[in-house]
Order: C-alpha cells, then sequence, then structure tokens
C-alpha cells in the first residue's frame, strides 16, 4: 500500500474516533474517551505514553510515516494530549499547550468533519490559553 492510501485509511479511521472520543467528552466520559482515543493509537502503532513525556524533536520524529510528517498521528498526538490535559489537571496547561501546537502544525485537511474537529479542537484551546 503506498503512502497515500495509508493516510487516507488512516485519516478516515482517526475521523471517526475522534467522533466518537467528542460525543464521549459531551457526557463527561473522558476516561472512557481516552481509552477509545489509546485502544486506536496502539492498532495505529502511535506510542502515545512516549508522547506525553518526549520533547519537541522527538515527538515529531515519532509521528513522521517514512521520513515525512504523518498528520494522522499528528491529531492522535494532539486529541490524546488534550485529553490528558483534562485528566491532569496539574500539567493541563502545558499539555494543552503541546496540543495546541501539534494541532495549529497539521497541514490542510480535506476530510470536512475532521477539518471541522481540527477547528472546533483548536478554537476550543486558544479559548483556554488566553484564559
Amino acid at each position: 500500500m503506498d503512502r497515500r492510501d495509508y493516510l487516507l485509511r488512516l485519516m478516515e479511521q482517526l475521523g471517526r474516533v475522534m467522533a466518537r472520543v467528542r460525543e464521549l467528552l459531551i457526557h463527561r466520559s473522558v476516561d472512557e474517551a481516552a481509552s477509545e482515543l489509546e485502544q486506536f493509537a496502539q492498532e495505529a502503532g502511535v506510542p502515545l505514553a512516549l508522547i506525553r513525556v518526549v520533547d519537541g524533536n522527538s515527538r515529531s520524529t515519532l509521528l513522521t510515516t517514512a521520513g515525512e510528517p504523518d498528520p494522522a498521528k499528528q491529531l492522535l498526538a494532539a486529541e490524546y494530549l488534550y485529553l490528558e490535559a483534562l485528566r491532569a489537571p496539574g500539567e493541563a496547561e502545558a499539555l494543552r499547550a503541546r496540543s495546541l501546537e501539534l494541532y495549529r502544525g497539521v497541514a490542510p485537511l480535506t476530510d470536512p468533519v475532521l477539518a471541522h474537529a481540527v477547528a472546533d479542537r483548536i478554537a476550543t484551546l486558544s479559548r483556554k490559553e488566553r484564559t
């Protein structure tokens, strides 16, 4: 499978997972949302536990495929850091900042549902950054 097909398939799956995460967050099920995201990440081969603790350069390396930035991995990591900010109030500010940085670094998305979810999350994180 070539890189483009892989990315399209992963982005499609990620869109469904992010929609489910948003639904769970509406019902205040942060732990369940994180669990669903972590399961998807494990299937996609994204080491979320490392994403939280490594520096920016190492994080960038982990979020590539064949040496190129992988937008699906970036989005997955960004959403993970957002959820971790909700679960770890003492680290929330730093985790939200890392999440926002990743969201802002993702290339423009062609999937309108995913693009809307990303824009919504950026707006949420930006509001929290100002408060």
